[in-house]
């Protein structure tokens, strides 16, 4: 049996003190198409126009950070898949 592993899949970003479905929460995702992960930017905004976000200054650094932790998530989980194809298990 193959041992489990905990892997981060999403961040939400929102005002302190508000709920995680708060239409003023933006949610940056890992998604895998099969082609390779890359990252979903999404708001529950409940006017907001299809692919258009809305952001604030203040928001905009704590988005930026949110995305930086998610790329360093993809980037470990590609270079632990390099490494496992380059060194198999015996």
């Amino acid at each position: 049996m193959k041992p489990y592993e905990i892997q981060p899949y999403a961040w939400i970003v929102k005002p302190k003190g508000e709920p995680i479905f708060s239409e003023m929460a933006t949610i940056i995702q890992r998604d895998d198409e099969a082609d390779g992960q890359f990252l979903t930017v999404r708001q529950l905004y409940e006017r907001a126009e299809p692919g258009k976000i809305r952001l604030d200054p203040v928001e905009w650094e704590a988005i930026k950070q949110a995305v930086d932790a998610a790329f360093l998530e993809v980037l470990a989980d590609e270079l632990s898949g390099v490494e496992e194809k380059a060194n198999p298990p015996a």
